[in-house]
């Protein structure tokens, strides 16, 4: 496992936010898949960065799940947010594996 793995997991068994328990209730929801070729794994991740953020005001994307994956092994990713739900129930905005402290994403 990558050396990060331990805090990308550490929310596993923590409690939602009532925003996404009340997504799940409302009926079949659908996932948009949109590839985009970058050849190296840094500018990928900066780009989808970048991509997520600007779409960060529109209420049905979860900028905290963003990922990013090689072309050939879409099964491995990589997660390009810390996304760790801080105890005001806010969630880290800092890049994923980042060393400073967390902090919540506050348009930044």
């Amino acid at each position: 496992m990558s050396p990060g793995w331990a805090h990308q997991y550490s929310g596993l068994f923590t409690q939602l936010p009532r925003f996404a328990l009340e997504a799940y209730r409302e009926g079949p929801r659908h996932v948009i898949h949109l590839p985009v070729a970058v050849t190296d794994l840094a500018e990928a991740v900066d780009l989808a960065r970048t991509l997520a953020r600007s779409l960060a005001s529109t209420p049905q994307v979860d900028v905290g799940g963003t990922t990013v994956s090689a072309e050939d092994a879409q099964h491995v990713r990589h997660w390009v947010f810390c996304d760790r739900v801080l105890p005001d129930r806010r969630r880290c905005g800092r890049p994923a594996d980042h060393a400073e402290a967390c902090r919540p994403n506050d348009g930044q």
